[in-house]
């Protein structure tokens, strides 16, 4: 199923209908930190549109993905990340996923038919731990960067099991099959499951 479904509770019936990647996200210098909102939109809108503008307006974006309940009304879950000694700076240990809470809140001003239902705040370890209790170990996937970490729980949206994606990283997702490879485990698998789709 996979953790952010279950997590976020989807009632049976939910479809997931797109996903993005931010393959321009800054790379890590130093710790970071990272959060995910999950965003109820307006009845009328569309996630595609929505996403495309709401994640223009976020400089810490690194991916997300989104779909539609069963009575119709889309959804999106935005990920993000930033440098943690840059939030400690401005804000203090206390609360230092401000910086990325304010940056969605300010996107959403655009957009005051959504709604931030739902706010995941996350550190490096904190997403390693994710990984451990869906069966990785976490010396595979320690050296991989916030971004990389928040890439793999969408790649497991996608149907493929987390070990699987950990084994293939970071050229490969499906070694043993035939496919126009994009030399990105990421890349595989969001290109496969477009084409499912399709």
């Amino acid at each position: 199923m996979g953790f952010l479904f279950e997590v976020l509770d989807f009632p049976d019936g939910s479809r997931m209908t797109d996903l993005w990647n931010n393959t321009w996200a800054d790379e890590a210098k130093g710790e970071e930190i990272a959060s995910g909102h999950f965003i109820h939109l307006g009845d009328d809108q569309h996630v595609n549109v929505e996403t495309d503008f709401l994640s223009s307006h976020l400089p810490f974006h690194v991916a997300g993905f989104g779909g539609v309940f069963p009575d119709g009304k889309p959804w999106m879950f935005i990920m993000q990340k930033a440098p943690a000694d840059i939030a400690i700076l401005l804000r203090g240990q206390e609360d230092p996923h401000w910086m990325l809470r304010e940056a969605i809140d300010r996107a959403m001003e655009f957009n005051p038919d959504a709604l931030v239902a739902e706010e995941m705040s996350w550190h490096h370890g904190d997403l390693v731990n994710i990984y451990e209790d869906e069966g990785v170990a976490a010396s595979s996937v320690e050296n991989w960067s916030v971004a990389d970490l928040l890439r793999g729980l969408l790649a497991q949206c996608c149907r493929v099991d987390l070990t699987d994606i950990v084994s293939g990283f970071p050229d490969c997702a499906f070694p043993d099959t035939a496919h126009a490879c994009e030399d990105d485990v990421f890349s595989d698998i969001f290109a496969r499951w477009v084409a499912g789709l399709q």
